[in-house]
């Protein structure tokens, strides 16, 4: 069964609902005016026509001053996320090396994502993908705050910032 990875179209979104649920369809819901406007992507994953995972790549200026004293021209991953039954089968992978692809294409050499404190599982995965956590103290232990489709996202956790060099040779991906 193979997996089609594309940029979402308007009529991709509502069915998000299903495959992941509400919190990560309305996330997504709301990112998709960014992308008319051109601020960023939302990348789906699909296997027999059906979404199965998500992610939002953003090149507009991120909301934290952290971020925008210290990595102010690095663009951002958000919300990778991929539904339970088909995790662990590359699709997160998938979407991540196409949305880094993209902005390899848009001339950016660097990425950057947040990854929440209590996410061990996300944070293996992406220092195995050779993300690393810049020098920068204030770019660790960031505070969550509420955003439109977060909800299982508790106000108050903590993130730290994750960066990549969109030049360095991933592992495999396969």
């Amino acid at each position: 069964m193979g997996v089609l990875i594309r940029v979402a179209k308007p009529d991709d979104i509502e069915p998000l609902i299903e495959t992941l649920g509400s919190a990560h369809h309305v996330f997504f819901r709301s990112r998709f005016p960014l992308q008319i406007v051109g601020l960023g992507q939302i990348l789906m994953a699909f296997r027999d026509e059906r979404p199965v995972g998500a992610v939002f790549i953003s090149w507009d200026l991120a909301d934290e001053p952290e971020i925008r004293e210290h990595l102010a021209e690095v663009p951002m991953v958000f919300h990778l996320h991929v539904a339970v039954e088909h995790r662990h089968q590359g699709i997160g992978r998938g979407l991540l090396r196409r949305a880094e692809e993209l902005l390899r294409e848009r001339g950016h050499d660097r990425v950057l994502l947040g990854v929440d404190k209590s996410n061990e599982m996300a944070r293996a995965f992406y220092l195995w993908l050779g993300y690393t956590q810049p020098a920068e103290p204030e770019l660790s232990d960031l505070g969550a705050t509420a955003e439109p489709g977060e909800l299982a996202h508790s106000v108050g956790e903590t993130y730290d910032i994750l960066v990549a060099d969109l030049r360095r040779v991933p592992p495999r991906w396969e």
